[in-house]
């Protein structure tokens, strides 16, 4: 599974690190150590790989690593010199190498080389299942030269938010933001990869768990404790595991009574709003599946089961009914080679009867009606073989071997048909039942619910019971988001309104910022344009050579009274514009870019507020409208109904008209 680990020293003299040294270890790469004048070089099993990220403003030189951290010492003059910071980061076991190494590339380039620091890139595979990323930064500003002042700004990146921002971070409890965005990044590369591992940068008591977290082990206890050499830090990790397990155990425990609870709040709920046979409904459907509260998720789980047990009855049955028709074709087969088996039997004795004939005068007759009676028997003969190979066929499927075996087969088939079809008759019974039972307790749970949101509007009063489910929790929602006690339609009418009102307002405001946001803009265009064909005017008046061409040349002074042209039309543009100069332009501008910063994100958010406000009254409104008119229909169907009867009873009671 994927783990979050991810920390930071800085690379110091004073605690006689050398530059050249650790990228040579990381790296695996032989480098020159120019102020030692030692060779740095650490074999690895696998070889590192390897990048140097650098900002655009850097020198090409800065992307060999030995000159780069060669350089670094150079400058760094102090015994006590900050050579470099270093982070190390576990990288995601659920992405490939190529996955890996964006996501590395992508996270450093955009958190630290943007900022002007050159980032050493060294991504360590010697265990598969512990890849990590060893990233070196330099801690000065550049220049095309080379390197310059050390900036201080960059410290409050890796500042420790809980105590300050400034000063240099040593652990890697120091860099939250710098955390908190590896995670992101981890995060949305896994996402992209479609996995469903997730890693937080979160400790386990912010996350609100008691677990206690694991230590890391690093390289050297990792390997020990890989060969079974038991290591103090690993011996941690084992006890937190024992301690681990007990606490989730007992969290386990108290998740459950703590649902337990909630479900039997729930019941109270819905049984004070329940009629009797509606709570009847529920305490048997709760009986049903086991359980002595039951909800309507619980409802569902269990008609999605009955679904699937209907369904495996389908197959069964018709499994069934396909061997059944085989036994009967087998059995017709059977009859049809005993009738044949007759057949040839009668046309043989008659054959030798004619054989036994001695008549001469019915010689000819005689074999003639022999001849016919052996091509019968010929033809009976292909039939019959006909038959036994239909037989043949089946004889595996249907396991049988002789005839006698078959209607044993058949017999013990058709005693356990009947038998599994009428289980499966009697177990379609008992879904039909129970789904029956669970419909009838989704019905009192939802007409419960309907009620208890009813008695948060005065204007359901009545109207309630033509609440529809879906409705009422829609309702519900507002409620609980609300937090009142009592809604009453002429209310939610004139928040509506209210709402709208400010909701117009806001819109008027954004669309007046975009117009201030339109202007300031054409005029900077205005004012650019205008410096151009000035800067160029002023060009063409200074050089003489330009002055002569313009006296013998009519294109060069139609071009040079263009520009003049556009030059004055230009002033007055930005006249119209309101321009007055580039200062007063300058003010305009920063004050809109204050109101991007400030006001437009303000205006968003309040427009987005009021407008989920107006979605929501808008809902309660058109839900209790919904219960008031067909509250209205069902009254008029019932006073049609009464007419209708009455109009029937005093037709009934008058009795026929004879004065006609």
């Amino acid at each position: 599974m994927a783990i979050y680990h991810l920390s930071m020293q800085i690379i110091s003299r004073s605690k006689g690190q050398s530059a050249v040294a650790a990228a040579a270890y990381r790296s695996g790469e032989k480098l020159h150590d120019e102020r030692t004048d030692e060779q740095k070089f650490y074999a690895r099993n696998v070889k590192p790989e390897t990048m140097i990220l650098t900002p655009s403003i850097a020198p090409e030189w800065m992307k060999d690593r030995n000159r780069l951290w060669n350089e670094v010492e150079k400058v760094e003059k102090r015994k006590d010199s900050q050579l470099a910071r270093e982070l190390n980061i576990a990288l995601p076991i659920e992405l490939n190498h190529d996955q890996q190494k964006e996501l590395i590339q992508a996270f450093t380039q955009n958190e630290f080389v943007q900022k002007g620091m050159v980032a050493d890139i060294a991504i360590h595979r010697d265990d598969k299942n512990n890849p990590h990323a060893h990233i070196m930064l330099t801690m000065r500003n550049l220049s095309e030269d080379g390197f310059g002042k050390k900036n201080r700004d960059w410290n409050a990146d890796f500042a420790n938010a809980k105590e300050n921002n400034h000063g240099y971070v040593k652990n890697s409890e120091g860099c939250l933001s710098i955390r908190e965005q590896w995670a992101n990044y981890a995060n949305k590369a896994l996402e992209q990869a479609q996995s469903n591992e997730r890693i937080t940068h979160l400790s386990h008591e912010k996350r609100g768990l008691e677990i206690l977290p694991m230590v890391h082990l690093g390289h050297v206890a990792h390997d020990m404790e890989k060969k079974g050499k038991k290591t103090d830090r690993g011996q941690i990790n084992r006890d937190r595991q024992d301690y681990n397990k007990a606490v989730v155990d007992l969290q386990a425990y108290r998740r459950q009574k703590e649902d337990h609870l909630k479900k039997m709040k729930e019941k109270e709920k819905q049984f004070s709003f329940s009629t009797d046979i509606e709570k009847t409904y529920i305490q048997k459907a709760a009986s049903l599946v086991g359980q002595k509260v039951i909800t309507l998720e619980d409802i569902t789980v269990r008609h999605e089961e009955l679904r699937k047990m209907n369904d495996r009855h389908d197959p069964i049955e018709r499994h069934f009914h396909v061997q059944q028709q085989q036994f009967l074709n087998v059995s017709n087969y059977y009859d049809r080679v005993s009738d044949l088996e007759r057949e040839i039997q009668q046309n043989e004795e008659k054959v030798e009867e004619l054989k036994k004939s001695l008549n001469p005068f019915k010689l000819k007759e005689n074999n003639m009606m022999k001849r016919r009676h052996l091509d019968k028997i010929s033809d009976l003969e292909s039939n019959k073989e006909s038959y036994e190979n239909s037989i043949e066929k089946h004889k595996e499927s249907l396991r049988f071997s002789n005839k006698e075996e078959f209607y044993q087969r058949y017999q013990q088939f058709s005693q356990k048909k009947e038998n599994r079809l009428n289980q499966i008759k009697y177990e379609k019974k008992q879904i039909q039942v129970e789904t029956r039972v669970l419909l009838q307790a989704e019905d009192a749970i939802k007409m419960a619910k309907i009620r208890e949101i009813s008695s948060y509007y005065p204007d359901l009063k009545t109207a309630g019971k033509y609440l529809t489910y879906s409705n009422a929790l829609k309702l519900e929602q507002y409620h609980d988001t609300a937090q009142q006690n009592q809604f009453r339609l002429s209310n939610i009418e004139q928040s509506l309104d209210a709402n709208q009102k400010k909701l117009d307002e806001f819109k008027k405001h954004q669309k007046m910022v975009c117009i201030e946001k339109e202007h300031v803009s054409t005029m900077s265009k205005e004012v650019e344009k205008l410096g151009r064909v000035e800067k160029k005017l002023d060009e063409l008046d200074k050089n003489p050579g330009e002055k002569a061409k313009r006296l013998v040349s009519k294109k060069a002074r139609q071009d040079y009274e263009e520009l003049q042209s556009e030059a004055k039309y230009g002033r007055e543009n930005l006249k119209e514009l309101g321009y007055k100069g580039q200062q007063d332009l300058q003010q305009q501008q920063s004050r809109m870019n204050t109101m991007e910063k400030t006001v437009v994100p303000w205006l968003e958010k309040e427009i987005k507020t009021h407008e989920s406000n107006i979605n929501a009254l808008d809902t309660v409104f058109n839900a209790i409208q919904q219960a008031t008119r067909s509250q209205e229909q069902a009254q008029q169907r019932h006073q049609l109904k009464r007419m209708r009867s009455t109009n029937i009873n005093r037709s009934r009671n008058q009795g026929p008209d004879f004065s006609r």
